[in-house]
């Protein structure tokens, strides 16, 4: 991956001859007429926002005042899954206290709010406290991510730079439920793409909590997004300079994207065709048995390796294969480009409730999902997460409740307990009771006679 960086010592180094020769004859142009100095400025400033070069008689060269444009800051406090800062300017990132300088011309301005085009924001405000990570609403992860500040000062303020960029800057906090596959998509992979891939690569990720292995587990995905070597900010010493910076990640709902909010309208037929891309994936649609006649569907029943497993998988099997199916029950491996080439080769995929479900990206189009939804009432939570997601990617989706005599809590509690009559104290009293409960002590004994119809209907999904 390139660095992305223009260092402050390859403004001033001049080694094409011809280009010698020029600036030669302008110093001895300035030498006998002095009144072309005014216009000297003008052949040699930089672009907006970053130091210019002026000839000065025969002294050489020094670095004049940096030309300062009209900050603009649009910031969304709004949403409710995440809070995103949008700049454009004269911006100076420094990493190792997480501050952002957003440069305005002159004292005054700063402190009339920069004379600048401020959208969201309190225009007389100098300083703004963002926490870059998605998950807004949930205190109890959010007191762990990282504040990144951003400041409105004047030039005489800000750090200087160590290194210019001519691309914009995305920052963002790599950590919260970093490593829990379903949140590593949800939390970062999908807003990541939201408000990146619309910049074609040509983007610097600076990243605050940065996970190392993190971004090998899922390099394809991230050097599919940007071009550039992503940045520890939080080991950073340097000052980063940028005309363009965003702070933070928009994210629309669970496992999904809006299309009327996202750039280019992009949507998750979009991500979807975008991880085919990354993971050369080769099946876009799942198999349309009324156009292969004679050929079995291919079904892939993902057990959970712990808790929420399927107790009769030989059963469940044996029936699928009854009903035409080609059966394969696997955990899949934790190498995405493996897992993700394993997963499209199938049409239908079963899965209890699970991060295992998660996988349903790498499906091709048409194919169906199948959620195996425990006992607790978790019904709601199972269709936000896992139920819209496949159908704004142009999949099909069933989902079956279990009953309290398909849950292995019958084994554990009398059928008179709270756990099976009211479940709705136990999720007002705490999720941490309800993980324990019902995601942390559950398996799936499934009545095969009550989920035949299930995949008899995802049978007829794929004709």
């Amino acid at each position: 991956m390139k660095a992305a960086v223009r260092s402050k010592k390859s403004r001033g180094s001049f080694c094409h001859p011809p280009l010698l020769l020029l600036i030669v004859a302008i110093q001895l142009l300035v030498i006998y007429s002095p009144t072309l100095d005014q216009y000297m400025m003008m052949l040699t400033t930089g672009k907006p926002g970053f130091p210019s070069m002026l000839i000065e008689g025969r002294r050489g060269f020094k670095q004049v005042d940096e030309f300062i444009p009209e900050p603009h800051l649009r910031c969304d406090f709004g949403e409710n899954r995440s809070d995103v800062c949008e700049m454009e300017g004269a911006i100076r990132i420094l990493g190792r206290t997480s501050e952002m300088f957003l440069v305005a011309p002159s004292l005054t301005s700063v402190a009339d709010g920069g004379g600048m085009n401020a959208t969201g924001v309190d225009a007389n405000a100098t300083s703004w406290k963002i926490q870059p990570y998605t998950r807004k609403g949930e205190s109890r992860v959010m007191s762990g991510i990282t504040e990144v500040t951003v400041r409105l000062v004047t030039a005489e303020e800000a750090p200087p730079c160590d290194e210019w960029h001519d691309v914009p800057a995305i920052v963002y906090s790599n950590g919260g439920y970093c490593g829990n596959y379903y949140h590593d998509f949800n939390d970062n992979i999908i807003p990541l793409f939201i408000t990146s891939r619309h910049l074609a690569g040509e983007v610097q990720l600076l990243v605050t909590q940065k996970q190392r292995w993190w971004f090998g587990k899922y390099r394809e995905i991230v050097e599919g997004l940007t071009k550039y070597e992503p940045v520890d900010l939080d080991a950073e010493e340097r000052v980063h300079c940028y005309r363009r910076a965003v702070v933070g990640l928009r994210s629309h709902k669970d496992l999904s994207i809006d299309p009327r909010r996202a750039p280019n309208n992009y949507s998750m037929v979009d991500f979807k065709r975008f991880l085919m891309w990354r993971y050369a994936l080769p099946r876009e649609h799942a198999i349309r048995m009324d156009e292969e006649p004679g050929k079995k569907p291919r079904l892939l029943i993902i057990n959970r390796r712990s808790r929420r497993r399927f107790v009769n998988l030989d059963e469940i099997v044996a029936m699928a294969e009854g009903l035409g199916f080609e059966v394969t029950t696997t955990e899949l491996p934790a190498h995405i480009p493996e897992a993700s080439a394993t997963v499209n080769s199938f049409d239908v995929m079963v899965a209890v409730h699970g991060s295992g479900l998660t996988n349903l990206v790498f499906l091709p189009m048409n194919a169906v999902v199948v959620q195996v939804v425990p006992l607790g009432r978790m019904e709601g939570l199972a269709m936000d997460e896992y139920g819209v997601p496949p159908r704004d990617m142009n999949m099909r989706y069933l989902q079956y409740n279990i009953t309290a005599e398909e849950s292995t809590l019958s084994e554990v509690y009398p059928r008179a307990h709270p756990v099976f009559l009211d479940p709705l104290p136990i999720h007002k009293q705490s999720w941490s009771l309800v993980k324990d409960i019902y995601l942390g002590q559950q398996d799936v004994r499934l009545d095969v006679g009550r989920f035949r119809p299930v995949l008899h209907k995802a049978l007829h999904l794929l004709r």
